[in-house]
């Protein structure tokens, strides 16, 4: 199985941190950062046969920092030229050659997750098209939301699903498995890139897709607390919290 980290935004929500630095080598504050802590886990989970990331911003230091890593798999990095005038579905067109050939998990560059999540969220089936959710009291407006459909397969999955339609929220992490899942998958990306109000649209649009074509997409659930994605500054204090605790478990 393969992971394709999409790393390749600007973080402008971040600056100045983000100035000269690319959001995923953000430092937790223990001299590591969002990038390593990816890979860390998703080396220990045993899962993973490489790991591809999608990178653009500043992706020489991401390059540079992958150059000082020694990781029993291998560890690759997929340049997005178009970057700085698309959104992240873009990045995840940029690499979908390379998954054809395996199944495969992606997940946002800017998410950390505790040790075992990537084990968690996996399936025994030989079949699966799966997004990542949990349940909070309240959802924030900037929350990626999801309405379910059919069961708890997702219905929609948006920014602007409000009030009773709300069942989860989307952690950015999904799960493809099987040769024909794959294969849809990969053709949806390329169906919805070839239309130009596509190219500003956020890569959890491909499940939407899917769902309106009656492709059932499953859900699997993680807690709150068991993850953190890094859009603005008091995420980072939140962040390294989550990371310091998950550490005194090891």
């Amino acid at each position: 199985m393969k992971l394709f980290i999409l790393a390749a935004g600007k973080g402008d929500r971040l600056w100045p941190l983000t100035r000269n630095t690319p959001k995923s080598l953000l430092d937790f504050g223990d001299g590591t950062t969002i990038l390593e802590r990816q890979l860390e886990n998703a080396l220990q989970s045993g899962l993973f046969s490489e790991i591809n990331i999608v990178t653009g911003y500043k992706s020489e230091q991401i390059e540079a920092k992958l150059k000082d890593l020694k990781a029993s798999i291998p560890i690759c990095t997929i340049f997005n030229p178009l970057f700085e005038i698309t959104n992240n579905l873009i990045s995840l067109w940029t690499a979908h050659l390379a998954m054809l050939d395996q199944d495969f998990m992606v997940t946002n560059g800017d998410n950390i997750y505790i040790a075992d999540v990537f084990r968690k969220v996996q399936t025994d089936r030989t079949e699966a098209i799966q997004l990542t959710i949990d349940f909070k009291d309240e959802y924030d407006e900037d929350d990626m939301k999801v309405r379910f459909g059919r069961g708890r397969s997702v219905g929609r999955v948006h920014k602007d699903i409000t009030g009773e339609e709300i069942n989860a929220e989307s952690v950015g992490l999904a799960l493809i498995k099987g040769k024909n899942n794959r294969r849809l998958f990969v053709n949806k990306i390329i169906e919805l890139v070839r239309n130009k109000e596509y190219l500003q649209k956020f890569w959890l649009e491909v499940f939407n897709a899917l769902a309106e074509d009656g492709v059932t997409v499953d859900v699997a659930e993680i807690g709150p607390d068991e993850w953190q994605e890094v859009d603005f500054h008091p995420d980072v204090d939140v962040m390294k919290k989550i990371v310091f605790e998950d550490g005194s478990r090891d």
